[in-house]
């Protein structure tokens, strides 16, 4: 068979749904028409939809992520490239856009935190369209094998199924994917295979009404066996509230629906368009951040003298992880943006809370007396049955380095212990978080944790290697993060 002549054909089709807030924009709008920075991108009906090069570079990230030749035989070898590749073909993939049906609009707002002082940054004040999650749409795909396949048919077939398994499992598209936005999974899908050489799949594809091929493989899709790289340093935790917790949302028709009677709310906790409680990964990843410095801050100091630790130095280690911070950008410009692989989930709390309003009033500072007029009320909520877990936290460091993740581990010690808190009125209790059981997944290997049980030797000193890496990594503080 020559190179060039068709051998088969797989056609891929299934439903894809949104687990977490899609966003992937148009750019800002017309001038005069709103203050939003994004807006979802819709198409000329006004749909919003996935457009099929989005997809496509996410799918051909999997692929060239365990296999860069298994890429270029599906993907085609990039046309940009400044080196000649020893070989050159056409990319044997076509993924078509994705039209999104029960498609909530939302808006999120964010702001920039300045590291060394905790509080936001002034002027750095944004807000973007995105589509809510459980929006959903038909995604189709179709592979053409030639015969330069032919050869390679038992590895690509391996990679194939790989990343099947990814889309069943879940994965990410579109912007902010290391902030939780844009997780989605295949709720179904259908793998037909037609080789050509049976006459039966000749006929099935030429039929008008495609038929089934004589290879048909249905799948459901399974959130729980998300399938990771085996470099990712992957962290899924349940938490129990230790008191209480609010992420602030200001929205007025969110703050009117949550309030009772004449009573005016000034914040309630954030929800998304279902009413369920959320922990935005925004706000979780930015708390995460600036655990990251102290820790590096307060580990170099034990380590190092005094004299050879300053305000500051941690910062390059934390970049390395979780990307450039606004300030770098904007004072070194013109240098390359390394992306963040600092990754976390947007975080859903279940059915066991209950939000209740709290009045309070403000303290005047110099007389520590009460200010006049200033009662305010807020609405946090608390959990209704002690012990219980009610969210689940999941982050990690995408191809991660053993110091790498010693950080994160110290991350999710200090949240199981209560050390780190969540959202806002930190200084009033607010926010902290009591571990329940967590699974640590990391080169090829799992770590289960629990409350109720210790973990057996082997596996602490195994763990605790990791921090160590951490803790020699900081020592060598002077060199720059590699």
């Amino acid at each position: 068979m020559k190179q060039e002549s068709i051998a088969a054909k797989i056609v891929a089709e299934g439903e894809l749904v949104l687990d977490a807030p899609l966003l992937i924009g148009s750019g800002g709008g017309t001038e005069g028409e709103d203050d939003k920075d994004i807006h979802v991108l819709r198409n000329k009906e006004g749909i919003p939809y996935i457009p099929g090069t989005s997809l496509a570079g996410v799918l051909r990230a999997f692929i060239e992520a365990d296999d860069p030749k298994a890429g270029a035989l599906i993907f085609g070898t990039p046309q940009d490239s400044h080196s000649k590749a020893a070989f050159e073909l056409q990319s044997a993939i076509s993924i078509y856009d994705v039209k999104l049906s029960n498609a909530k609009t939302i808006v999120r707002d964010g702001v920039s935190i300045d590291g060394a002082t905790g509080v936001a940054v002034e002027h750095h004040k944004f807000d973007y369209e995105a589509i809510d999650s459980r929006a959903h749409g038909i995604l189709q795909i179709e592979i053409t094998l030639r015969g330069i396949h032919a050869d390679e048919q038992e590895h690509l077939t391996a990679v194939l199924e790989r990343l099947r398994d990814r889309l069943l499992g879940g994965f990410y598209l579109g912007a902010h994917t290391t902030k939780g936005f844009g997780k989605a999974h295949m709720n179904s899908l259908t793998v037909d295979l037609y080789d050509f050489q049976q006459p039966k799949d000749v006929l099935a594809w030429l039929y008008p009404e495609r038929k089934e091929a004589s290879c048909h493989e249905q799948y459901e899709g399974n959130t729980e066996q998300r399938v990771y790289a085996a470099e990712d340093f992957v962290v899924d935790a349940d938490f129990a509230l230790a008191h209480s917790l609010i992420i602030r949302d200001y929205d007025k028709e969110t703050r009117d629906a949550q309030s009772s009677g004449d009573t005016t709310i000034s914040a309630v906790m954030k929800t998304d368009s279902k009413g369920r409680y959320i922990i935005p990964g925004t706000s979780l990843k930015g708390v995460l951040r600036h655990r990251s410095a102290y820790i590096l801050q307060q580990l170099g100091k034990a380590i190092l003298p005094d004299e050879a630790w300053s305000f500051g130095k941690e910062e390059p280690l934390v970049e390395y992880t979780m990307g450039p911070s606004p300030e770098t950008m904007k004072l070194h410009p013109n240098e390359a943006k390394r992306r963040s692989r600092f990754l976390v989930d947007e975080a859903v709390i279940t059915q066991g809370v209950i939000a209740k309003e709290q009045s309070r009033n403000r303290i005047d500072r110099f007389t520590g007396g009460t200010i006049d007029t200033a009662l305010f009320t807020t609405k946090p909520i608390w959990q209704k049955k002690r012990e219980e877990p009610v969210v689940r936290l999941h982050f990690g460091v995408k191809g991660a380095k053993d110091w790498e993740a010693g950080l994160a581990l110290l991350l999710l010690k200090d949240l199981w212990l209560g050390r780190t808190a969540v959202g806002g009125e930190k200084s009033i209790g607010r926010g902290t978080l009591k571990g329940v059981r967590a699974t640590i997944s990391y080169q090829g290997k799992k770590w289960e944790i629990s409350n109720d049980k210790s973990m057996d030797a082997a596996n602490a000193e195994a763990l605790q290697a990791l921090v160590t890496a951490l803790a020699k990594k900081v020592k060598n503080a002077e060199e720059a993060a590699e």
